[in-house]
C-alpha cells in the first residue's frame, strides 16, 4: 500500500507514514466495529445485488438502485448553536424503515452535507489537513448501521463544493479520501458505496484537483486502490453527462438530472450505457408529478433514480417525514419497486411536506438558479416567462418590483428601482384584500373566545364602530360587516368622485360632506367600489380584538408568515384620534407570502393562520347584486370578501382574462400593484410600485398563467 500511496501522492510526502496509527484511531472512532453487518452491496454486470440477490426482484426496478439524497441528515453548523445535530440525525434514522418499505434501496449521505438553503454554514467531517472528526463520524455511522439493518445501501459522498475549502491544500484533499475510505474499512461496512465529490466540475470547489477531469479520475482511482473492496464513483453536473476519463475510472456512474428535461433522460442514459457500468442517477430536484415522470423515464431506460427534495429534506430546517415528504412520488416508487402502495402512501392523505419560505432575514424564498430550473422545478415555459419579464418592463415606466412564484419557488423576479425584499411602499387597494383577511382571522378567534367581543361577517358593522355615533345616515345601522368587504354597503364616495383619504370625521360622515355622510344606496341593493368600507372594517377589527388594526395584523398575520417589513397608514381627527386605517405597504416578496398562505388553505407550516372557511368563501361572489358596479361598471360578481375574481369580468369589459382559471383570486391596486393566487396552478404573483394610476393587471396574471406548462 505504501508504494502505491507514494506513487499517487508523489515523493516527499510524509503524512502517509503515520497511516498506521490513523487506522487505529479510526477504529476507536467506530465503537461498534465488531457489530455484525447484515447488508452487502455488489455489482453483477450492470445489475445491483443486495445480499446476493438482484434489487427489487420481479419489478420494473429489478437490478436498479433506487435512492434518495439525504445529505443533511448528519448536518451540523457551529453558527447555529440552537440546532441539535444529534436530534436531526435521530429524526432521519427513525424514518428509514418507512422510506425502505416504499422501495428505497439507498440513501446518499455526504461528509460535507449539501446546500442548507443559506450561505456561511460550516458542515464538514474533515479537518484542514484531511483528518476526520470523530464526533461527525459517529452520526454518519449511526445512519449507516440503521440502513444496514433495513437492507439499505449508503452512497457516501466525501466532498461538497461549498465545504471543501476547509481543506488546506490538494495534499489534504487526497489525505481526506484515504482516511475516509479507511474509516469505512475499519468499520467493516459492506453496504457503503463511495462518491468522491458531488458535481466535481463545480466552480465552488477551490481545489483544481477536484474540478479537473483527469485529476478527479485520479482521486477515484486513489480511493479504489486504498480500499479495493469498495465501489467508487463521482458525480458531474445536472445535465446528465460524465467525462469519459472519469467514467472509465468509476465502478458505477452517477449522473444528475437537475438540469435535464424528462424527455431527454433516455438519451442521456443511452450515452452512458457505452461504458457498460451500472447507472444510478443520485440527484434530481424535480418534485411531485415531474419527479414521477423522471422516475419512470429513468427506470424505463435501465437506470436507477434518485430523488432530491431540496426544500424539504435538504433546506434548513430539515424535515424527514417518511413517504409523506412527497406522497405522489413515493406512491409511484412503491408501485414500481415493490408492486404495491404501502405504509399509508395514498393520494387521499393530506400532504404535510409543503414548503414554506423562511423569513427574509433567514434566507427568504427559494429561487431557481438556472434557466433550466424554470422548467424542471417551476414547471413554467422559459420562453413565455422571458416574454413576461419584458412585458413587465414595457407595460409602464414606473419603478416596481414583481415576482412570479410557482410550486413555492420564485421563477421570476423583476425589479426596476424598487426592491422586492425591502421596499415597503403603499400597495394601494391590495390592502383591501389584506384587511378582509385579517378581519376573518379576528372573526375566527372571536368564535373561539380569544377576543373581547364575538363577531361574524353577517353581524351589523356599526355595532363595532362606536366612534361613528350618532350615525350620519340611519340606513348605516343595517350595514353588515360582509357588505363593508364586498362593496355593497352603500358607503362608496369613490362613485361620487370624493377623495379616498381624509380625517376620521370625514370618513365616518361627520364632516358635513354629503358624499360621506349619506349612503349612495340602501345596503345590499347595489355595488359601489369602496375604500371607506375597508377603513370602517379596520375599526371593526380594533373593537373585536381590543387591539389597533395594525397591531393585530402584525401579530395575527404578518409574523406567523415571517413578514418582517411593513408600513401602515394612519388617520386622525374627532373622537377617534390617531388610528391606523386599512392602508398599508409591503415589499413584493412579503406580499406574496399572504397569497401563498391563501393558496395553501390558510396554513403556514402546521398552523392554520387564515380560516379555511374564509378562503373557500372568497372563491365565489359574496352577495346577490346583479347590476354593474357604480363607478367602473364592472360585473358585480367580480367582488367577494375583499378579494376579487378576475375570470368573472364581463367579456365586453376589455380586460385580458382569457385563460385565467375560475379559481383565481386577485386584488389590483392603483399604480400597477397586484397580488394574485391560483390554486389550480400552484401559482402566486405580486407586483408593488408605491404609486398610483391605471395598469393592465389582468394581462400580468394571464401571461403568468399561460406560462405554466403541463407536467410531463
Amino acid at each position: 500500500m505504501s508504494e502505491q500511496l507514494d506513487t499517487t501522492l508523489g515523493p516527499g510526502r510524509v503524512w502517509y507514514r503515520i497511516l498506521t496509527w490513523l487506522v487505529l484511531a479510526m477504529i476507536l472512532a467506530c465503537p461498534d466495529h465488531l457489530q455484525a453487518v447484515q447488508t452487502k452491496v455488489e455489482i453483477d454486470g450492470t445489475r445491483w445485488l443486495i445480499n446476493g440477490k438482484p434489487t427489487n426482484s420481479g419489478t420494473p426496478c429489478e437490478g436498479l438502485l433506487m435512492n434518495v439524497r439525504m445529505v443533511n441528515a448528519t448536518f451540523e453548523d457551529p453558527g447555529k448553536p440552537e440546532f441539535d445535530a444529534e436530534q436531526n440525525t435521530d429524526e432521519f434514522v427513525e424514518k428509514i424503515p418507512q422510506y425502505a418499505s416504499c422501495g428505497v434501496n439507498a440513501f446518499t449521505l455526504c461528509l460535507q452535507g449539501g446546500m442548507p438553503g443559506y450561505e456561511g454554514a460550516v458542515n464538514s467531517a474533515f479537518r484542514a489537513n484531511g483528518s476526520l472528526r470523530t464526533e461527525y463520524l459517529r452520526r454518519v455511522e449511526r445512519v449507516i448501521r440503521a440502513c444496514d439493518k433495513q437492507g439499505v445501501v449508503v452512497i457516501l459522498g466525501l466532498y461538497y463544493q461549498r465545504q471543501s475549502k476547509v481543506l488546506q491544500d490538494e495534499q489534504a484533499v487526497r489525505a481526506g479520501i484515504v482516511r475516509a475510505v479507511q474509516w469505512v474499512q475499519s468499520c467493516k461496512f459492506s453496504n457503503v458505496l463511495i462518491e468522491v465529490a458531488n458535481e466535481y466540475p463545480h466552480r465552488g470547489f477551490v481545489h483544481a484537483v477536484i474540478r479537473d477531469h483527469a485529476s478527479q479520475a485520479s482521486l477515484v482511482r486513489l480511493a479504489k486502490t486504498t480500499a479495493p473492496e469498495l465501489l467508487v464513483t463521482t458525480s458531474g453536473y445536472g445535465n446528465g453527462s460524465i467525462d469519459p476519463e472519469v467514467a472509465d475510472a468509476c465502478d458505477f456512474l452517477t449522473p444528475h438530472w437537475n438540469g435535464t428535461k424528462v424527455n431527454e433522460i433516455g438519451q442521456r442514459i443511452a450515452m452512458l450505457q457505452r461504458f457498460r457500468k451500472p447507472i444510478v442517477c443520485n440527484e434530481d430536484d424535480k418534485t411531485g408529478e415531474m419527479a414521477v415522470a423522471a422516475l419512470k423515464a429513468t427506470v424505463e431506460h435501465g437506470a436507477g433514480y434518485g430523488l432530491m427534495l431540496k426544500d424539504h429534506n435538504q433546506t434548513f430546517p430539515f424535515h424527514f417525514d417518511g413517504p409523506v415528504d412527497d406522497w405522489l412520488y413515493y406512491a409511484a416508487l412503491s408501485r414500481l419497486a415493490t408492486g404495491t402502495v404501502n405504509n399509508g402512501v395514498s393520494p387521499n392523505f393530506e400532504r404535510t411536506s409543503t414548503y414554506f419560505p423562511p423569513a427574509e432575514s433567514q434566507g427568504g424564498w427559494r429561487q431557481v438558479e438556472t434557466e433550466a430550473e424554470i422548467e424542471t422545478i417551476g414547471g413554467m415555459d422559459n420562453t413565455k416567462l422571458a416574454a413576461l419579464r419584458q412585458w413587465l418592463f414595457d407595460s409602464d415606466d414606473r419603478p416596481f418590483a414583481a415576482v412570479v412564484i410557482r410550486r413555492g419557488t420564485i421563477v421570476l423576479q423583476v425589479e426596476r428601482g424598487n426592491s422586492a425584499v425591502t421596499d415597503a411602499r403603499r400597495v394601494a387597494s391590495v390592502s383591501k384584500a389584506i384587511c378582509a383577511t385579517v378581519l376573518a382571522i379576528a372573526s375566527e378567534r372571536s368564535q373561539q373566545g380569544l377576543t373581547p367581543h364575538k363577531m361574524k361577517f353577517d353581524d351589523r358593522a356599526f355595532d363595532f364602530i362606536p366612534w361613528a355615533q350618532p350615525l350620519s345616515d340611519p340606513r348605516k345601522e343595517q350595514i353588515t360587516i360582509k357588505q363593508l368587504l364586498n362593496h355593497t354597503s352603500g358607503i362608496c364616495p369613490e362613485a361620487m368622485r370624493a377623495p379616498n383619504d381624509g380625517s376620521w370625521d370625514y370618513v365616518l360622515g361627520h364632516s358635513g360632506d354629503q358624499r360621506t355622510s349619506k349612503l349612495a344606496f340602501d345596503p345590499g341593493t347595489a355595488c359601489g367600489y369602496s375604500s371607506h368600507g375597508l377603513v370602517h372594517a379596520s375599526l371593526v377589527c380594533e373593537t373585536v380584538t381590543g387591539k389597533p388594526y395594525d397591531q393585530f395584523a402584525i401579530e395575527a398575520l404578518f409574523k406567523p408568515l415571517g413578514i418582517e417589513k411593513w408600513w401602515f397608514q394612519y388617520y386622525e381627527g374627532g373622537s377617534v384620534g390617531r388610528k391606523p386605517s386599512h392602508g398599508l405597504g409591503l415589499p413584493a416578496r412579503e406580499l406574496a407570502r399572504i397569497g401563498y398562505c391563501m393558496l395553501h388553505g390558510g396554513r403556514w407550516h402546521e398552523k392554520q393562520v387564515i380560516p379555511e372557511w374564509f378562503i373557500e368563501q372568497t372563491a365565489l361572489p359574496s352577495h346577490q347584486v346583479t347590476t354593474p358596479e357604480m363607478r367602473w361598471k364592472l360585473n358585480p360578481a367580480v367582488f367577494t370578501l375583499g378579494w376579487e375574481l378576475p375570470a368573472r369580468h364581463f367579456p365586453e369589459s376589455g380586460k385580458h382574462i382569457a385563460g385565467i382559471p375560475l379559481d383565481a383570486r386577485y386584488k389590483p391596486g392603483s399604480g400597477g400593484q397586484l397580488l394574485a393566487f391560483v390554486p389550480s396552478l400552484d401559482l402566486v404573483i405580486a407586483r408593488q410600485t408605491g404609486l398610483s394610476g391605471a395598469w393592465d393587471y389582468e394581462e400580468f396574471l394571464r401571461r403568468a398563467c399561460e406560462a405554466v406548462i403541463a407536467p410531463y
